[in-house]
Order: C-alpha cells, then sequence, then structure tokens
C-alpha cells in the first residue's frame, strides 16, 4: 500500500523550479541587481537588490531616510502559470502591494498597479530600465480613469564601497 501511495505521490506532484528560469527571464531581472542610491541621496537612501536562492527572484531592501526612516522590502519574479513578472512590496507601516509587470521596449519592466484612495480609484505605470550609470526609475498615474500624469523620475547609481 505505501508503495501505491509513494507512487501515486510521485505522480501527481508538480516538479518544484526552485528558482529556475528561461536563460531570457533570469536576464530581465538581472539587470536590477547591485547595491543602489539616487546621487546627492548617498547618506540617505539605499536600494539593495540581489539575487534570491538559485536566482529564482530578486529581493530588494531599501531604507529611505530623507523624511523618517522608512523600510521596505520588494520582490521581484516571474510567473510561468501567469506569464508575466510579478513585483511585490511590502514596508514597515504594514502596507503592501502587488503588481504585475511585462518587458518593456528599454529592456526593462513596467508594473501595473491600482488603489482605492480618499480621492477614489488610482492606477500607476513605473517603469524601471537599465542606464549607462545604473537604473532609471518613472511613474505616472491616472486618478478616476482620468489622464496619465507625471509623478516623477529618479536615477539610481551604484553605492560607493
Amino acid at each position: 500500500m505505501r508503495m501505491i501511495i509513494a507512487g501515486l505521490l510521485t505522480l501527481f506532484a508538480t516538479p518544484a523550479l526552485a528558482g529556475v528560469h528561461p536563460p531570457e527571464v533570469e536576464k530581465q531581472l538581472a539587470f536590477i541587481v547591485g547595491d543602489w542610491t539616487i546621487k546627492g541621496l548617498e547618506a540617505n537612501y539605499r536600494d539593495h537588490c540581489s539575487w534570491f536562492d538559485a536566482n529564482s527572484f530578486v529581493v530588494c531592501d531599501t531604507t529611505d531616510q530623507r523624511k523618517a526612516n522608512h523600510h521596505s522590502i520588494a520582490v521581484l519574479g516571474w510567473s510561468a502559470a501567469d506569464n508575466r513578472y510579478t513585483y511585490q512590496q511590502y514596508d514597515d507601516s504594514g502596507r503592501g502591494r502587488t503588481e504585475p509587470c511585462y518587458a518593456n521596449d528599454r529592456k526593462g519592466l513596467t508594473c501595473l498597479g491600482q488603489a482605492t484612495t480618499k480621492d477614489g480609484l488610482v492606477q500607476t505605470r513605473s517603469y524601471i530600465w537599465p542606464t549607462e550609470t545604473g537604473l532609471g526609475i518613472r511613474q505616472e498615474k491616472s486618478v478616476n480613469a482620468g489622464p496619465w500624469t507625471d509623478v516623477g523620475e529618479v536615477a539610481y547609481i551604484r553605492r560607493g564601497k
């Protein structure tokens, strides 16, 4: 009987991906890996992004001390089931968000978010792409399906040692 159960478990078990992605997926995420800051804010801003086990995800640990000490964790990865990239973020206030992401024409990612706020439905498009000196990050938003407006853009540079 044990042999039958073990055989059935083996038959129905789905193989664990263990973070193994096709090379093009890993390449699409690899540009994010690094120890980043924003020029002029080196003492107050750090976004340290590293590969999680077997390059299965990129985990970014962010500390922003510009106004107050703000800490967040983000996880970027690939969902083969949904055929898209994913972004999940959690911060020290207890907030979190999950966004689908897609490859963009700048060899980076575009993530789509939405939330209901006191102003109504706020939709966001966040763009991240590699640059010669680091990363470019830009966001735009639409409130209640209105026109898209720029929220802002920053340039990440590598932190010095």
